[in-house]
């Protein structure tokens, strides 16, 4: 049986389940609970392993995507990595790693390529290359995707809101690109595609910052370990 890495994972929210009523937890894929009146759903206190209040299911985020989809646990490791958009890679894996965890619907609506992408610097406009980025500056990594997202998104609702008003800023943009399709089932297309890409981006910066957050924890028992070690000389 293939074994994955599933570090990267370990202390995101479980963004495959539902949300419970409640809007505080998730909805059991076991017995459901969360989604009627009553129902609780299932909770976290360390933020990897969630339990259900009503069936007592008490599993990590590969056994609820497992139970949740009917997959054998292989699968089940493989397929989650996917949701959250990274590459699966096989334990003692040698051959060369994707460039970027991300696939190609969340690189363009982030409008990065597999390689890199572009930002503003003082000195004018910089390529920042990707490869191997995670492995030595995983901070600086999860940093571009946030700040990248939060951009992006700022510019889709701009666009969003230009669609179908004249006078909105932007609105000459979306005018250029409807180009002779100006009418508006144009801009209901060019609509949905926006609220898409609007939806990606708050995935990603969402998912992104709990990478950074789990980061930052491991940073800091790393450090604390390292002190302690220090002081016992």
């Amino acid at each position: 049986m293939t074994k994955y890495d599933m570090t990267a994972i370990r202390y995101l929210e479980p963004g495959f389940l539902p949300l419970a009523r409640n809007r505080k937890s998730y909805i059991c894929p076991n017995c459901g609970s969360g989604s009627g009146k009553n129902g609780s759903g299932m909770t976290s206190r360390d933020g990897e392993y969630w339990k259900c209040w009503s069936c007592g299911l008490s599993a990590n985020k590969v056994e609820l995507f497992r139970i949740q989809n009917s997959l054998n646990y292989e699968d089940a490791c493989a397929g989650i990595l996917k949701f959250y958009g990274i590459v699966p890679t096989p334990i003692g894996e040698t051959s060369k790693k994707s460039a970027v965890w991300l696939s190609q619907e969340e690189a363009d609506a982030l409008a990065v390529t597999n390689t890199g992408m572009q930002i503003d610097t003082t000195d004018g406009e910089k390529i920042v290359s990707f490869c191997g980025l995670y492995e030595q500056d995983p901070q600086l990594y999860c940093s571009l995707i946030i700040a990248r997202a939060e951009e992006m998104t700022r510019k889709y609702q701009k666009l969003y809101r230009a669609c179908g008003n004249r006078l909105a800023p932007y609105a000459a943009m979306v005018y250029n690109y409807l180009g002779d399709r100006f009418d508006d089932s144009a801009y209901q297309k060019m609509r949905r595609s926006l609220e898409n890409k609007m939806q990606i981006c708050d995935k990603l910066r969402a998912i992104y910052l709990k990478k950074q957050e789990w980061l930052m924890k491991q940073n800091a028992q790393a450090d604390t370990m390292r002190m302690g070690r220090n002081q016992a000389k």
